[in-house]
């Protein structure tokens, strides 16, 4: 398919310049002369080692020589290089040895030395490349035939280590696709958004399917995935129809391979966390010099370090596959404990999962089982009440009083925050079991059909204790309490059926045709029951025996249950041809129906058509062969879906808490609408042209694609105030709003440096998106043009954000501090009218017309990923690399804590004289202000990972050993004062805010071994 004969040209040059230069010297040009790197390797004491001398030709598939191809004894660093005519000559140790051979462009081959003397090479080209397989939905595709914007991960590019969540693994490599982790619990996960905002109310999440089986990406152990696929556009998620707005992530798990040996692997690591960047909070020397009004009570207490620590997480996960000729199999076991920087934070899972195939009747049947258990356990504690406690504390101040008791304190909510932690226990537990069967049958060479019956069912208990009279339980409002206890529990079953038949063939070696046609149906039943009581006998049974409690007798106590359930059912199709290798196209079709929709609107169609074009082909392209090695140009257009969350939107809803009411000598239950009826209620559309470009260089050494995306969702769905009468209920919800997003995603990908010892390969991914809200109204449901939103909260509680039509969503207004007044200490604010400034009083919070203008926006312009993988022989180094530029962050921390009219402990920068001027004022109330908003722009690495491979080809027990260390969040570049600039993603209507008591981030460093038996 591609020539090198730039390459070999120059390459020929160089040597034979070089050996007339060393012929014209006097010396004499062995028929194997290389470069420097063979002629380190063939010193005089690995020549005498070799017993067999091998000697041949290398040449490409036209029959032209090879010129510096590598050929290397496998396992050891001897090697050569070819010469100008292809010849090398190499001495081995014996006939048992393998060849290796290799050039850039080529597909690697290995020989069996055996009996042969003269061994003779004819390389292939490596289309790897157009013929590497990529998950599609319900099916595969080679990416050379791939017409849609979809991107592929494989476990050689995933990122190792303390990671409990396939998120981590895949960040910064697809463009379009932000990943964040913005907390540093460890159950918290990560946050996922593709291609910006896609609903104001809906799921703005990507769907997530394991094995075709919707999931999280939680579900699977990170060990235990065999790719992960995106697809980012409509015209490849529209299979999925209503769930398919926000993308699609395609999870593959391992499965076992015939014909394959039985192999185990044991993968396990150790790793410690500690706080990535701590706040810089007053201290007790602080105290001491009058920074504070807080009275020097003779300690020097570390609140934060009383209830954190040094976090330790181990996981260990052990694999065993193989396979016959008829069977594979394949076998894991993961188990994970994770404590938190946080005392009593942390979680325990324990993870099994089993995958066998077995073929029969000549191979025309396939029968496969899956099974995947899970038992996951998670310590309940309020960690970010706990945090904010021990931040604020008087660090003057002891832990426990003389008497042994808790020091409190008296100021509202001002708590200690060791008695907080001590006197809450509790944990949630969950169990699930996802069973997945297919049977496929192949009559015929081509046409499969498939039968998935498949049920994921999942069971969770939550239990929380708080202890005693004197726990914050009691302080917080709700009386002197002797205990108080809940619990709840829920259960989710689905169940799910796929039916699917395809036919591909390929025809004069030219037309290549595949049709598809589906039917999907799937179940959800959801149900749960909590209870709450308090005031108990004793502590010991925590909240084992919760009806002892008096609360109970009293009348006080509560209690709540509740159950749901949905269909989704689905017919599809899709049919995509090729023409050679120049033309591609697909096009599919899915009409889908929901329960979740209004009784006018059951059933919705979601088309969409997508073309390739490998110009490189075309004959006009055969003289860039000596450079090109691919260009492909695909356009696509699809319609896809948002389904509504709650089962019973679209129904006029009751419940019994509308107050009593007396009838026939009794008192009874009053009902209370609690919505009102839509039968039009149905899915948010969303239309989406995606156009991208393909492209290789200098035999796949730069490589990489561009997308530019254009999406108009309709239909949005939307609460709504309406009048009540006539309406039972003051909101409905409904399909009114309009909103258009448009991007650009770029991938980069290139290997700098290759030679036989070292290699460097690149990855960069950058995308940049706009959103824009387009109506909000039409002419049965209206609301206001413009929504103010609060960003900070209790107790400043003040608006930051205006959503309005015809702008973009992120935008942040306030209040303009352009200085500190010299005589009063207040901030002098701008007036966006007049242009004047004034001294800030209190009711410039709440005169938006008057006082607020705009101060940036919370929604950053450019994301990038940067992915680096360095190779030294038996060495691997890789880097992980993003940021995001051009936005803004509300610090809200700063916000409360540089304010010095509040009475419990500040940041020391509350003491720094602003502007040069002097610091806040005493009499200055805590407002947010534009001396609060900072940029957000940073770059990060993320991850850092260096290995080593032990190789032990030559043993019968073990076929090799890896070590590595890792450092998660090694450093942040970055303006911003905060604790972390990464935020998160699923909150764009108050974009840019940094919540003042979230879980702080952490820095991990992991050692880790993996062992293949």
């Amino acid at each position: 398919m591609k020539t090198h004969e730039n390459r070999a040209l120059f390459s020929k040059a160089v040597l034979k310049v070089t050996t007339c230069l060393f012929l014209a010297a006097g010396a004499s040009v062995s028929p194997a002369f290389a470069f420097p790197e063979m002629t380190e390797t063939m010193g005089t004491e690995v020549v005498q080692q070799q017993t067999v001398t091998i000697t041949g030709v290398v040449k490409d598939k036209e029959g032209e020589p090879v010129i510096g191809a590598n050929v290397l004894e496998k396992g050891t660093s001897n090697g050569v290089i070819t010469n100008v005519d292809g010849e090398y000559v190499l001495k081995v140790k014996d006939s048992k040895s393998v060849l290796v051979i290799s050039y850039i462009g080529y597909k690697t081959q290995e020989v069996v030395v055996g009996t042969h003397r003269k061994i003779n090479i004819t390389l292939q080209d490596d289309t790897e490349l157009l013929d590497e397989v990529v998950v599609i939905g319900y099916g595969t595709q080679k990416k050379g035939d791939v017409t849609s914007a979809v991107a592929s991960v494989k476990p050689e590019d995933f990122s190792v280590g303390n990671f409990n969540n396939a998120g981590d693994l895949i960040k910064g490599k697809v463009a379009g696709l932000t990943i964040t982790r913005p907390s540093g619990d460890p159950g918290a996960g990560t946050e996922i958004s593709l291609r910006g905002i896609v609903s104001v109310s809906g799921n703005t999440t990507p769907l997530v399917l394991v094995d075709g089986v919707p999931g999280s990406l939680n579900s699977v152990p990170p060990e235990n995935i065999a790719s992960i696929d995106v697809l980012k556009d409509a015209s490849a998620a529209a299979i999925y129809g209503t769930r398919g707005a926000a993308g699609v992530i395609l999870i593959t798990s391992k499965t076992g391979l015939r014909e394959q040996p039985a192999t185990a692997t044991y993968a396990g690591y150790v790793s410690w966390s500690n706080w990535a960047k701590r706040a810089d909070f007053m201290d007790a020397q602080d105290i001491r010099d009058g920074k504070t009004n807080f009275n020097d009570l003779g300690y020097d207490t570390d609140w934060l370090d009383a209830v954190s620590r040094t976090a330790i997480t181990q996981n260990h996960s052990f694999s065993l596959t193989g396979g016959s000729s008829s069977t594979s199999y394949y076998g894991n076991v993961t188990y994970r404990k994770a404590e938190g920087v946080m005392k009593k934070t942390g979680n325990e899972d324990l993870s099994m999962s089993f995958d066998m195939s077995h073929w029969m009747l000549n191979d025309m049947l396939k029968v496969n089982l899956n099974l995947v258990a899970d038992s996951y356990k998670y310590e309940v504690n309020d960690a970010t009440a706990i945090y904010r406690q021990a931040v604020i504390r008087n660090p003057t101040a002891p832990i426990w009083d003389e008497d042994g008791s808790y020091n409190e304190g008296s100021l509202l909510q001002y708590w200690n925050p060791v008695s907080m932690q001590n006197e809450q226990t509790g944990e949630a537990k969950s169990q699930e079991i996802r069973m997945t069967g297919n049977i496929t049958f192949e009559p015929i060479k081509g046409w499969q059909t498939n039968l998935m019956l498949a049920s994921h069912r999942s069971q969770s208990k939550n239990g929380n204790y708080y202890t005693g009279k004197e726990s914050v339980n009691g302080i917080n409002g709700k009386g002197s309490l002797s205990g108080s206890a809940s619990l709840g529990d829920a259960s989710n079953r689905s169940d799910y059926l796929e039916l699917t038949s395809k036919y591909a063939n390929t025809f004069k070696g030219l037309h290549r045709f595949e049709g598809l046609v589906g039917y999907s149906w799937s179940k959800n039943s959801y149900e749960s029951a909590s209870m709450w009581n308090g005031n108990f006998p004793t502590d010991y049974y925590g909240y084992y025996n919760i009806g002892s409690g008096t609360k109970l007798t009293d009348g006080n106590a509560s209690m709540s249950s509740y159950k749901e359930e949905s269909k989704l059912i689905g017919w599809f199709g899709r049919v995509s041809y090729g023409y050679g290798n120049r033309y591609n196209v697909l096009a599919s079709v899915r009409y889908e129906g929901s329960s979740k929709f209004g009784n006018n609107h059951k059933w919705g169609a979601f088309p969409s058509v997508s073309l390739g074009w490998n110009i490189m082909n075309e004959k006009f392209m055969s003289s860039a062969h000596k450079w090109l090695d691919n260009l492909k140009l695909r356009v696509g257009y699809g319609i896809t879906g948002v389904i509504p969350g709650n089962a019973y939107q679209s129904l006029l809803r009751y419940t019994y808490s509308g107050g009593n009411y007396y009838r026939n000598g009794k008192w009874q239950q009053g009902l209370k609408a609690v919505s009102n009826s839509n039968p039009d209620l149905k899915w948010e559309k969303a239309n989406e042209l995606n156009i991208g470009l393909d492209w290789a260089v200098l035999g796949e050494r730069l490589s990489g694609s561009i997308d530019y995306y254009y999406k108009r969702t309709s239909d949005m769905l939307f609460d709504y105030a309406v009048p009540s009468p006539p309406n039972l209920y003051t909101s409905t919800y409904a399909n009114v709003g309009k909103m258009r997003n448009s991007g650009i995603e770029i991938l980069i990908n290139a290997v700098p440096v290759r030679t036989r010892d070292f290699e460097w390969s690149t990855s960069l991914t950058l995308q940049h998106n706009n959103n824009k809200l387009v109506s909000l109204s039409n002419d049965l449901y209206q609301t206001d043009n413009i929504l103010w939103m609060q960003g900070v909260s209790d107790p400043v509680t003040q608006i930051t954000h205006k959503v309005e039509v015809g702008q973009s969503f992120g935008r942040i207004y306030g209040l303009k501090a352009v200085g500190v007044s010299e005589s009063t200490g207040l901030f002098l604010i701008e007036n966006p009218h007049t242009g004047e400034c004034a001294e800030f009083y209190q009711e410039m919070r709440d005169d938006r017309d008057e006082w607020y203008q705009y101060l940036g926006n919370g929604i950053p312009k450019v994301t990038i990923g940067w992915n680096n993988t360095f190779t030294y022989k038996k060495f691997d180094l890789s880097l992980q690399c993003n940021g995001q530029f051009g936005f803004k962050i509300i610090n809200n921390q700063r916000v409360f804590y540089e304010n010095n009219a509040h009475a419990y402990n500040r940041l020391k920068s509350a003491a720094e004289a602003i502007g040069g001027i002097r610091p806040l004022s005493s009499q200055q109330s805590q407002v947010a202000t534009s001396y609060h908003i900072e940029d957000g722009d940073y770059f990060k690495l993320s991850n850092l990972t260096l290995g080593y491979t032990f190789d032990f080809r030559e043993s019968k027990y073990v076929k090799n050993i890896r070590l590595y260390g890792s450092v998660y969040n090694v450093f942040t570049i970055t303006k911003y004062k905060g604790l972390d600039p990464e935020l998160g993603s699923d909150n764009f209507w108050t974009a840019g805010v940094d919540d003042r008591d979230k879980y702080p981030t952490v820095r991990s460093f992991t050692v880790g071994l993996n062992v293949t038996f």
